[in-house]
């Protein structure tokens, strides 16, 4: 079922059971013909359910914000820290954080907005979330990326892997590290290590106190010399956007 049927079933929903409908149905003691009344009205005039389905969507983006925000806020210190996945100015005044998955076709398709974005920006620093949620494969590549971290090819690794094509597996990840000249040795033995681990450990837990439903999902703030700013509101994003749109929010985050 798509998310429109889904809100306009809980719209209909809604409607039934508010506090005039229970009124009118009470009064009427006569469900069945309240119900067909109901029913013809909104066959007569559909664009009621459409408005209705508007509103709810909107209630419930503004709900996925407000918790969003109010995780930002009491974990701040995890999500604004980090130096092993990290592009652009590490003091930048602007933050965009970005949860993705080596397999997420959107999250592929945000590579190109998000390094624009960093050329484009002398102030912006942006910090990956490793965020594996295809399965053993995503694993192993994002074990891969903070280990080719390690060697401070972070950027060359990330890059890399979410040009490849279809779906990955180890030979495929492996290959794409040999291509960067990395230590293979070394990578095996790092990807395993604690600091990686621990690191999506960590990126698992912040996901899930954000709510977070798929990938990928950004939240841009104000980060004055490196530091999460609480006093200027953070913008979360929970899907794929446009430059233009994320270079507004860097903009407005800037002030």
């Amino acid at each position: 079922m798509n998310l429109k049927k889904i809100l306009t079933v809980g719209a209909l929903a809604s409607l039934l059971s508010s506090p005039i409908v229970m009124a009118a149905e009470t009064s009427s003691n006569d469900q069945k013909d309240f119900e067909k009344r109901v029913h013809d009205y909104l066959v007569a005039n559909p664009e009621v359910l459409v408005e209705a389905s508007q509103v709810l969507q909107q209630k419930q983006q503004l709900n996925i914000q407000e918790q969003a925000k109010a995780a930002i806020g009491e974990n701040a210190n995890v999500i604004f820290n980090g130096t092993l996945a990290v592009a652009g100015n590490p003091k930048g005044k602007v933050t965009l954080v970005e949860f993705f998955d080596n397999q997420c076709i959107h999250c592929k398709h945000m590579v190109p907005v998000i390094n624009a974005l960093v050329q484009k920006n002398s102030d912006l620093r942006v910090i990956y979330k490793e965020f594996p949620i295809f399965g053993q494969d995503s694993e192993l590549a994002s074990k891969v990326a903070l280990a080719a971290a390690m060697q401070g090819k972070y950027q060359q690794m990330h890059d890399a892997l979410l040009k490849l094509e279809g779906k990955l597996n180890d030979k495929v990840v492996m290959n794409a590290a040999k291509s960067l000249g990395l230590n293979m040795d070394k990578l095996k033995k790092d990807m395993d290590s604690k600091t990686v681990t621990d690191l999506l450990d960590e990126n698992r837990q912040l996901a899930e106190k954000l709510h977070l439903m798929g990938t990928p999902a950004f939240i841009i703030a104000a980060t004055p010399n490196g530091t999460f700013d609480p006093k200027i509101q953070p913008t979360f994003i929970p899907g794929a956007a446009s430059e233009q749109d994320l270079q507004a929010l860097i903009k407005k985050a800037v002030g």
